[in-house]
């Protein structure tokens, strides 16, 4: 097995030697690619060394392949993380229509959410560092697609008061206006099935990742429910907003140990090929917006976690895979 396939060889690897590996692999296989510069990336107690590339504006990271134990069927919360969900016991509860004592609904509404235990070898790859969105593709501001709409005109005067403190207008399923510190950004909205979504990836040279190619990336293996063990740390997630109290990037927007910014937000879920659970990292916001406590509307982002609600019929995923709560993360296996 080559270091590419082996994370422990990958890191004992030499610096310049590896860097010779990934410049030949560059130069071999990757050659739409552009070499940004070499990268050590570290956190949750794993570093990986690699290189960053450029794809047309976009950013990649090589990550090394490994065999790995994913999913999960034991955890230890913390007493004021448990406590801080059994105040939603009576979600959980209704969530599971069960009988049982607090702690053993607790325990049941978790394990029901995580993925088996299993051996998953996982190849190297070319990995996109974030997601993209589906569905909305940037146009001009003059474009005869927005000014035709009764409510363009005054939505857009609205963004342009400068008193204003909205960023974002999302008109029905049309379009979306944006206040950015450049100026003002216009998107149109098209849908797309699943089908349709993954044959356009595919075309244009890509492919999503698999469940265990997902949980390897966001979680390297790790035996806990989040990459940092199995208790949410409100000082790390803090609220739904773009930046801490202190004005630095929230810590889950920062790159993890692969280079990835991943499972940093529940509102998002990113599509999956060829998994049964064709979504992960995410519910769309469910829990946060059923006002849920901050453990139970964090856990979608863990690492294994699974969402059974993609399959209700009434919710027809597949048929419209696109839209505000699905994205996408190009990867090129090696």
């Amino acid at each position: 097995m080559t270091p590419l396939h082996d994370r422990k060889q990958w890191n004992a690897l030499p610096t310049a030697e590896a860097e010779a590996v990934l410049i030949n692999l560059l130069k071999t296989r990757l050659p739409r690619f552009e070499l940004k510069r070499f990268e050590r990336f570290s956190k949750f107690g794993m570093e990986t060394y690699t290189m960053v590339l450029d794809y047309d504006g976009c950013e990649f990271v090589f990550v090394p392949g490994d065999t790995v134990t994913l999913g999960l069927d034991r955890w230890t919360l913390a007493p004021e993380n448990k406590r801080d969900i059994l105040k939603d016991i009576d979600l959980v509860r209704w969530m599971l229509k069960d009988i049982g004592d607090d702690e053993a609904a607790l325990d049941q509404y978790i394990r029901e959410r995580m993925s088996p235990v299993r051996t998953a070898t996982i190849d190297p790859m070319i990995v996109e560092c974030a997601v993209r969105e589906t569905g909305y593709f940037p146009v001009n501001l003059d474009d005869e697609r927005l000014v035709q709409d009764d409510r363009f005109a005054e939505t857009l005067r609205s963004l342009q008061d400068p008193g204003s403190k909205t960023r974002t207008y999302i008109i029905g399923d049309k379009y979306r206006l944006e206040k950015t510190s450049v100026g003002i950004r216009a998107s149109l909205y098209e849908s797309a099935s699943y089908d349709e979504l993954l044959a356009e990836v595919v075309r244009n040279g890509f492919r999503l990742p698999t469940e265990d190619e997902w949980e390897y990336l966001c979680g390297g293996g790790t035996r806990s429910l989040y990459p940092w063990g199995d208790n949410l740390d409100h000082t790390k997630t803090y609220r739904h907003v773009d930046k801490s109290p202190d004005g630095a990037p929230l810590y889950l927007d920062t790159p993890n140990h692969f280079g990835l910014v991943i499972a940093n937000d529940p509102y998002r879920y990113e599509v999956m090929m060829e998994s049964d659970y064709f979504l992960k990292g995410g519910d769309g916001g469910t829990n946060f917006c059923g006002g849920a406590c901050l453990d139970l509307s964090w856990l979608p982002a863990s690492t294994y976690f699974r969402d059974t609600n993609i399959f209700d019929e009434d919710m027809d995923w597949k048929s419209e895979i696109t839209g505000d709560y699905s994205f996408v993360r190009r990867i090129v296996r090696i």
